[in-house]
């Protein structure tokens, strides 16, 4: 039951080896916030577990977050953290591949393993009746992986099949390009992935990436369900204590991404395309700050604004996303549309209106109680373990008490205060705007072709 899955979700590119789906009923709801008391303590070997007693079902979300990511990517690494991520659903030294699916298959659960910009999360749920066996499943893939050759050479040759830069679709080439542009080829947020460099991966050099970003010291391990505390602390005893590992501190990384000074247009060719992909890039708050808490409260509300004037009114496309993923690390913001190449120029001038018009006239009293509500709700509506423990994910919110008071905090701010960081960061004048399509049909709407920066695939060749 193993299946490979590929998956873009602006900013990233996923390709994870081992997703299964879980089945259970709804968990029990959050009323009215009363957040679990969470345990923590820390083994000897400096793994630091987080327990989070949730729900009335007798089943066990187990997730460990590892401080690795694209972040940690040197030149040639690009993608490492992502495969060595997959590679954990090859096998291990106590389960081989087609065991440790048989054993999951009959617990009716499995695991996945994803990566993005700034951690990996691996993670699985268990009935906590086989909590036990499901932690020495857990605990030997992560500790114990093979990264066997040939399965190895299977996976990256299928990475390369879909990914081709050339053969992205516009979407994902806006996306990649914008990020190149936006952090450079000296910062691992801008390299991408290629075949010439995913060639040259062997088990070797990717078991040298696992020793020093996989240890006790530079992950979390987080339980969260319906357990018996002091039984699933013995669990954690019995099957991480043992865990050791030539390297221990956290990984502390830190890029800055290339200044926004102005308003610039660059360009990706896809011959034969139809529609044009649109990306304007931003620089938005820095994450887990109070301007970034207030700039996700106007981002709601200028979502509303971007759907209302440029799908309805404007008719210029499906949909249109402003996206701030502060779990990145990142501060940039980046606004995404697909349209029919014709309306690529009335869309740029659209959103430019947008844009004035939300910066000169900022939000209303009533715009700023619905995304409070709509906050709120997304946090009090937590049913289920794997969405609590995002909520606490302790690499990003390090103090879990603090974290509890995020509701009373967003209760407090004011009109006053979310107008004043509008015009910090909403500035017409200033964005990055990546567009993928037809050059043919994209050229002729602008004024000046000469002025609009070229991209190529060969630009990301040799990072």
């Amino acid at each position: 039951m193993n299946s490979s899955l590929k998956k873009f979700d602006m900013k990233k590119i996923f390709f994870a080896l081992l997703v299964f789906t879980f089945h259970f009923s709804p968990f029990t709801k959050v009323a009215g916030q009363t957040f679990p008391t969470i345990t923590q303590f820390e083994l000897p070997n400096k793994l630091k577990v987080y327990l989070i007693p949730f729900g009335n079902i007798e089943a066990t979300q187990v997730t460990l977050y590892i401080n690795v990511g694209k972040k940690n990517e040197i030149p040639g690494q690009q993608y490492y953290s992502q495969i060595v991520a997959n590679s954990l659903g090859l096998g291990c030294e106590k389960y081989s591949r087609d065991s440790l699916q048989d054993e999951l298959f009959k617990m009716g659960t499995g695991m996945s393993a994803i990566s993005n910009e700034n951690f990996t999360t691996i993670s699985s749920m268990f009935l906590t009746s086989e909590l036990d066996h499901g932690m020495d499943i857990f605990s030997s893939v992560i500790t114990k992986p093979l990264f066997p050759d040939e399965d190895l050479k299977q996976e990256i040759s299928q990475l390369v099949d879909f990914n081709n830069l050339d053969k992205l679709d516009i979407s994902q080439q806006a996306a990649v390009f914008s990020d190149f542009w936006i952090y450079g080829g000296e910062n691992p947020l801008g390299r991408y992935f290629y075949k010439d460099q995913l060639i040259k991966i062997t088990p070797a050099v990717l078991k040298e990436f696992y020793s020093f970003n996989y240890t006790p010291g530079n992950s979390r391990l987080v339980l969260c369900g319906k357990f018996d505390a002091t039984q699933v602390k013995l669990l954690v005893e019995k099957y991480f204590a043992s865990w050791n590992a030539p390297y221990g501190e956290a990984n502390g990384v830190n890029f800055s991404e290339l200044p926004i000074k102005k308003k610039e247009i660059g360009f990706v060719n896809r011959n034969g395309a139809t529609q044009a992909a649109l990306q304007w890039n931003k620089i938005g708050p820095e994450p887990f700050t109070h301007d970034a808490d207030l700039f996700r409260l106007a981002n709601f509300t200028f979502n509303q604004i971007l759907f209302k004037e440029i799908r309805e009114h404007g008719g210029k496309t499906y949909g249109i996303r402003s996206s701030y993923d502060q779990t990145s690390g990142s501060p940039v913001f980046s606004v995404t549309t697909q349209v029919r190449v014709e309306e690529t120029m009335n869309t740029i001038k659209l959103f430019d209106k947008v844009l004035q018009d939300f910066y000169n006239n900022g939000i209303t009293e009533t715009q700023l109680k619905n995304a409070k509500t709509n906050f709120r709700k997304s946090i009090t509506g937590i049913d289920n373990p794997s969405s609590m423990t995002a909520f606490f994910n302790p690499l990003l919110y390090s103090n879990s008490e603090l974290r509890k008071n995020y509701l009373s905090l967003l209760d407090k701010v004011t009109i006053e205060e979310i107008n004043k960081m509008i015009k910090k960061y909403f500035t017409p004048d200033s964005y990055k705007l990546m567009i993928s399509g037809n050059e043919s049909d994209v050229s002729k709407q602008f004024l000046d072709w000469n002025s609009v920066k070229k991209f190529t695939s060969s630009d990301l060749i040799g990072l």
